[in-house]
Parts: C-alpha cells; structure tokens; sequence
C-alpha cells in the first residue's frame, strides 16, 4: 500500500538507513527519531499510519513510549521490534496494545509483510474471497443446469447460506450484490421447481421430509432417552438466521443440523398445525373441524389447539405420554415464566416450546418505521436475530436445559422473505388479507409471479366452498390490489413477509441438540 506515513523510532538509527532507503524507494513515506520522547512529540503533532517501535531504547523504554503513544491515539497501529519473544509481548498484542512484533535482527522482507499483514489484510481477504466465490458461482450454475432434486435444492440454499454469513464479515459490497443476484436467480429457478413437483410430493414416498415428517422423524426417537425431551419451534427462522446462532448453541449442545421442507402455504395455520398434527391442512379440516376455523385471516385461531393436535399425533405414533408440557412465548414476562419453572420440569418427557418472538418481528417491521430502520435488509436480520438469542430468556433456558442433560429438538415452521415486487391480483370480498398468499374466489393474478391452485384439495389444502382457489406468490413477490397498489406498495415494499414459494420461507433447519 503506497504513500502509508511510517514513524521507526530507535536509538540505532545509523545502522537503519538502508532499510529506511529500501521502504522509500517502495512508496511509503518514512520518518525517524531516536528516541521515545521525540516519537510522543512526533505524534502529538503529525498524523502517522503506523509506528515501528523499538523495545530496548536509553531513557524513555519502548513499552513506556507505547503507553503515552496510545493515550495520545489508542487507534494507530504499532508494530515493536525487540530482541527476544517475550511472554510480555504476545500479551500485549493479544490485549491489542501492539499491532504486530518483529524479532531483530529484522530484514525488509519482514517489514513489509507486517506493514502488509496490518493494512492489506482485508484486501488480501477480499481477493481470496472473490475468487473463492467465483468458483462457487461456477459450481452453482452447473448445478442449476442439471435440473436438481429436492435433496440437491437443500444443499444448494446451505452452501448460499453459508456465503451469507461470511460476507457478512468482510464488508465487499461488490461480492454482496452478486451474491443477491445469484440468489435471486436461484429462487426464481426453485420456484418454478416447486410448482412442478409439489403436488407429486403428497402422492408419493418420493420426496423430501415436509412439516407432517418432523415429529415422526426427529423428536420420536429421542423420546426412547430417560431424559426428558425439549422440543421448540422458533416461528418463521429462516436457515440463515439459524447460522447466526448456532454458534453459541455449539457451545453448550453436539448438534446434528438437518434441512427439511414446510408445506405450502408457508404461514403458520398451515405449516406449524402440520408439524404438530403430522397431517395435511385438508386432513386436519377434515378430522378435526372443530379447530379448522372458516376464515384463513383468523391465524391465531387456527393455533389455538395445537397441544391437542400434537397428542393426538403422538398417541397415533404409539407414545400416550402421561404429561407432556406445552407453553406459547410471546413476551419476556412469559420467557421470565420458563425460567422460573424450568427447573421443575427435569422429570418431564416431554416439554414443548413455541417462541414467537421472530414472527412478530416480521410481523410489526412492516408497520414499524423504526424496525425498518433498524432491519434494512437480510444481513441486519441475522444481525438482530445474533442481538436477540444473546439477550434472550431462550438462550438462558437452554444453559438450564444443558445443564439438566436433556436433548433438545430445535426447529421453525417456515421462513420469510425480503420481498421487492408488486404482483396485483383480485377476487371477490371475501379474499383473505395476507400478503405473500391468497385464499378465495374468483382469484385472478399473473401467472408468472403465481402458483394459482384452482383445486386446493390435490395440494392437501381446504377450501371454503366449490369455487374457493388459492393463489401462492412465487419469489420475491407480493400481492396488491389494482385499487389500493402504491398504497400497498408503500407498506409492504422491502418487508419479510412469508406465505409464499421461496428458499427462505421452505427450507428450512432442524437441529438435535445433546448437551455436551
């Protein structure tokens, strides 16, 4: 990097002048003084890049200099030169007091790599990412041109994940807008995927795990521990979210990360009653109508039985568990109760935890200015889903669950999506209000933007009569009607929203968890 203004402070200047020579003649504008009251002066009075320090000097030492160099700027980086690798040392650039220490005699070379190391560090990064990720690209691209499956579509949106966690970290708005365009190639790709297959999905054994599969799959074979068994759902987490925090939940749990789909419509009456019932929403109007309400817009009455859904679910499966514990987080006071009781639940076999904070924050961003702000895009949301577990009565709970030695069966019912395109469609009065899905009659929409299920009951869904249709958004799409369009547009444009067919809203992470 050219033009850096260095400071070398040392009391053999003399004996430095050929490396002073060999850094000028490579651009980098190099002062010297021999002593460390001239280097507090130098500093208070000029602006440097770097500081090469020497540890040994006559009066003022070098780590007495360091101290007064940092009270003046703790920001400027100071690489120290001295004779031996003390302990001492290592320390303080653990602690961050030294930016890097050379060891003398020094050559140039080594000079140069720790200017490089200190400054072209995120370049270097940068470079190396970029062509990392071009031969990701590459290797996506073939992927998408052999026609995936569902397994491969998993694979596909964990490795996209994977990037977004890590571009997240080195801050290259360039590889974040190819990353998205890649993305949104992707979605449109498996959009189009889904509405092909979902329907062959439900008839057949060929297809992947989908939500009636969880509690079969995942949670009865832990129940066969003498343990007890905590199983949560953390309403609309999508799987990159998940990422941002499985890190700390490796730090108390061994966990086995598996991909699994949600049903369509990705919204929580659905997926969630689907995950507890291990039944279809057709199946679940059918068998149990009295908790199957008429209107689609009235979710929370559609969640309102899911313990019951999910007992009678595990008495199908064989397990008529004599206690099981069901408990709905929608606030602290409510996360506070969990850990208050948490501990009196050690004898249980099974506790069940839904946490609906995520959901509502997808849910009141829309409305929120402020939450708008705060969450412009995917990266804040990992970031505030990061800030939310850390400062969380879950995160606490699960320290207590560790502690109890019980596994725990983490998982979502769906996901959500950034959505940035207006599709208009219209019906009668009578068509629901969500956003990314649509229930009713007489539904016309675009069909490119549009899965539109003209007979509900061959994709496992209810209607409300003869002629009821659904309409599924596809991609990053929202509905609005003709005659409410910029109004809509101004309340839902650039929002996460779910309901609809995408990687974020049907791919999703479960994960069992036993303590460590």
């Amino acid at each position: 990097m050219n033009q850096l203004k260095i400071l070398w402070v040392d009391d053999e200047m003399e004996h430095l002048k050929p490396f002073v020579l060999f850094l000028t003649e490579r651009g980098y504008n190099v002062e010297t003084v021999s002593n460390g009251s001239d280097a507090i002066d130098s500093v208070l009075n000029k602006k440097y890049d770097l500081i090469l320090l020497d540890e040994m000097m006559p009066g003022i030492d070098g780590l007495t200099t360091l101290k007064e160099i940092k009270k003046i700027n703790s920001a400027i980086p100071v690489v120290m030169v001295t004779k031996s690798e003390e302990e001492g040392l290592m320390e303080d650039a653990i602690a961050g007091q030294i930016a890097d220490y050379l060891i003398k005699p020094v050559n140039p070379h080594q000079i140069i790599m720790a200017i490089k190391k200190i400054f072209e560090a995120d370049e270097i990064r940068k470079n190396r990412t970029g062509e990392e990720y071009a031969r990701f690209s590459a290797d996506l691209n073939r992927k998408l041109f052999s026609s995936p499956n569902a397994e491969e579509w998993a694979g596909i949106y964990k490795d996209i994940c994977k990037w977004d966690t890590y571009l997240d970290k080195i801050n290259d708005t360039t590889l974040t807008q190819m990353h998205f365009l890649e993305k949104h190639n992707c979605n449109a790709e498996f959009c189009n995927y889904v509405a092909d297959v979902y329907k062959n999905w439900l008839e057949t054994d060929d297809r992947p795990l989908l939500s009636f599969d969880i509690i079969s799959k995942f949670l009865i074979p832990q129940l066969r521990n003498d343990k007890p068994v905590y199983f949560l759902v953390l309403d609309c987490m999508r799987l990159d979210q998940y990422y941002s925090i499985e890190p700390f939940l490796k730090e108390m749990f061994d966990i086995e990360l598996d991909l699994y789909y949600s049903i369509l419509p990705t919204a929580t009456p659905y997926s969630r009653n689907s995950i507890f019932s291990g039944l279809l929403p057709l199946e679940i109007s059918k068998g149990f109508p009295e908790y199957w309400v008429e209107s689609s817009d009235l979710d929370s009455s559609r969640n309102r039985n899911e313990h019951q859904l999910l007992d009678a679910h595990m008495s199908d499966l064989g397990y008529d568990l004599e206690k099981s514990k069901y408990i709905k987080i929608f606030n602290i006071d409510e996360g506070n109760y969990v850990l208050r009781k948490i501990d009196s639940w050690k004898n249980e076999k099974l506790i069940v935890m839904v946490y609906n904070f995520l959901d509502l924050l997808a849910h009141h961003r829309s409305k929120s200015q402020i939450l708008k702000e705060a969450i412009p895009d995917e990266e804040a949301l990992r970031a505030f889903t990061k800030h939310w577990f850390l400062h969380s009565s879950l995160y606490e709970a699960l320290k207590i669950i560790k502690k109890q030695g019980a596994t725990v069966v983490i998982t979502t019912d769906h996901g959500s999506i950034r959505v940035n395109r207006a599709s208009q469609i219209a019906g009668d009065k009578q068509i629901t209000t969500t956003v990314r899905y649509k229930q009713g009659k007489n539904l016309t929409c675009n069909k490119k933007h549009t899965l539109h299920i003209k007979n509900p009951e061959e994709y496992g869904l209810p209607k409300m009569s003869v002629v009821d249709n659904y309409a599924l958004a596809k991609d990053d799409y929202y509905f609005v009607y003709p005659n409410s369009f910029h109004q809509y547009m101004k309340q839902y444009n650039g929002t996460f929203q779910h309901g609809g067919i995408s990687m974020e809203e049907m791919i999703l992470p479960i994960a069992v968890c036993k303590p460590k």
